[in-house]
């Protein structure tokens, strides 16, 4: 099987604000598009939260794939919501 080919690569930012505790919450991380059929939008992100309780119970690096952009920030917004964290970028 031939090695898919990148056709879009961005930086990303992701915030969210955890409500129970007031904290904000950052992620860092890489939006890349690739030319295949199967899961071409991957985002995959790296924690940028530090010395806080949070932390504790969050990854330190996730990744999402799916078929469009919306479909995957709609996974990521929902990981965070069940972290008890609303998506604010």
């Amino acid at each position: 099987m031939p090695k898919s080919k990148i056709i879009y690569q961005a930086d990303q930012e992701v915030t969210g604000k955890h409500y129970p505790s007031k904290e904000w919450v950052m992620y860092s991380g890489k939006l890349t598009i690739y030319d295949r059929k199967t899961n071409p939008i991957v985002l995959k992100l790296t924690s940028e939260i530090y010395d806080t309780f949070i932390g504790e119970f969050m990854e330190d690096e996730m990744e999402f794939k799916g078929d469009s952009v919306s479909d995957v920030y709609g996974k990521m917004a929902k990981w965070y919501y069940k972290n008890g964290i609303v998506f604010q970028n």
